[in-house]
């Protein structure tokens, strides 16, 4: 369910994507602010979310989180398709994305259901599949916007949802340990007729912390854990570099090339990026619990989980080629496949980076698996929605083979540091304690 779970999620928040000028046009405006924060103030929420989603998660469970989060989610977007000004479509947008919890949940789904062995082909498709939404979502949503206006856009999105959202009511049940092991030591409390205490043994932990030292949890893992502070800073650097393409496509290939696309047929440019996601989840896939696996044979106690990271340091190298070679082929008005070419090598990048650290940070946190994601999502989310405004007039001033190249080498700078995080990574988490909670 949870790959499921993450498309809807994201469809819910994409499709409005490729329509930031129709809504402009709407509402008579041509603030460059406001086209890109239509775009990129649901990461501004999805930052913000993770600070009582984690928490809340991890004392009353995954499930009433993740179902009350869904009908809130619902409302807002119905909120924004009947909104009467620009103004009010962004907070609603930024709304939406406080309460989509998935981006936070799903992960640490992942990691209460499957073992180290098993987590990466599944992690592949929660999160895999999530960033394809992300591509093909404004495909459709701009052939919707083009026929029936961009309003529709955001109705598909809250039809999808709120169909879906009733079906998991239904069939999901609660994955969380502690929670499971709570109730299971209430009920045979209840049944035992000599009186004997039963406790679940995350019990004292759990109840130890009060709601203000939980949601604070995230912001203190962030803070004292090297291990997260570096992948988070990259996987923010990361996510804003590729949502700066992501916000500013549209206009950048209306404009590059005018007698190509149209305003329906330029949501088709972010299919590029959907193609790198997908080649970069099928390798993953086959490659990653296969080579965790084989490490482990091979050097028993010895094995170490950043094996996972080794997609994660080629991911790294990728992508400055990717912006390079985006940047210069829209400069030079090359044939428009080449720099969707470049945006698909970024797509890939994308990809094959998110995987593996989401994919180890559930590995080593365990039990505080939704805080440490949290951690990365608040962060990450926040690069993501502010970093884009930068996009427009960077490419102004320098021109978009310059500007991708400055964002290339923002990229490159991270490469030394991963490949330090795989070498010593057993180094770092032996002078950390959040990865020492048991599932």
């Amino acid at each position: 369910m949870p790959p499921l779970t993450n498309q809807i999620s994201v469809f819910s928040t994409m499709t409005i994507t490729p329509t930031a000028p129709q809504i402009l046009q709407e509402f008579h405006s041509h603030s460059v602010l406001y086209r890109t924060l239509l775009v990129t103030i649901w990461e501004l929420g999805e930052g913000i979310g993770p600070f009582f989603i984690a928490p809340l998660s991890e004392r009353f469970g995954r499930l009433p989180v993740f179902h009350l989060g869904n009908l809130l989610a619902l409302c807002c977007l119905i909120a924004c398709a009947l909104s009467v000004n620009i103004p009010m479509v962004i907070g609603f947008r930024f709304l939406t994305g406080c309460f989509l919890s998935t981006l936070t949940l799903g992960p640490a789904i992942v990691g209460d259901l499957f073992e180290m062995e098993q987590t990466g082909l599944t992690m592949a498709l929660v999160m895999g599949l999530q960033m394809m939404a992300d591509f093909i979502s404004p495909v459709a949503g701009a052939y919707i916007a083009r026929d029936l206006g961009w309003r529709w856009s955001i109705w598909l999105a809250a039809i999808v949802l709120g169909f879906f959202s009733l079906f998991l009511l239904a069939v999901l049940r609660e994955t969380y340990a502690v929670v499971i092991l709570k109730r299971k030591a209430e009920r045979l409390q209840k049944e035992s007729v000599d009186y004997k205490q039963y406790h679940s043994k995350h019990q004292a932990r759990v109840g130890a912390s009060t709601m203000f030292e939980s949601a604070l949890q995230p912001i203190g893992i962030l803070v004292r854990s090297p291990i997260i502070m570096l992948t988070t800073g990259y996987m923010a650097t990361k996510y804003a570099l590729v949502s700066l393409i992501l916000a500013t496509l549209t206009p950048v290939m209306e404009s590059t090339y005018p007698a190509v696309f149209s305003r329906g047929s330029v949501g088709l440019t972010f299919l590029s990026l959907a193609i790198g996601n997908t080649i970069a989840l099928v390798f993953y896939s086959l490659t990653s619990d296969r080579y965790v696996i084989h490490q482990r044979e091979k050097k028993g106690d010895a094995f170490k989980p950043e094996s996972r990271l080794v997609h994660l340091f080629l991911a790294a190298i990728i992508l400055p080629l990717g912006f390079l070679l985006y940047g210069w082929t829209l400069a030079y008005h090359i044939h428009y496949i080449v720099p969707l070419i470049g945006a698909c090598v970024a797509g890939f990048s994308m990809t094959l980076s998110t995987l593996p650290i989401e994919t180890y940070v559930v590995d080593v946190f365990k039990i505080k698996g939704a805080s440490a994601i949290a951690a990365g999502v608040i962060f990450r989310s926040s690069c993501g929605a502010f970093l884009p405004l930068i996009g427009p007039p960077l490419y102004r001033s320098i021109g978009l083979g310059w500007g991708n190249t400055v964002l290339a080498l923002i990229a490159a700078v991270f490469i030394p540091p991963l490949g330090l995080l795989v070498r010593y990574g057993d180094w770092f988490r032996s002078r950390e304690r959040f990865g020492s909670s048991e599932r």
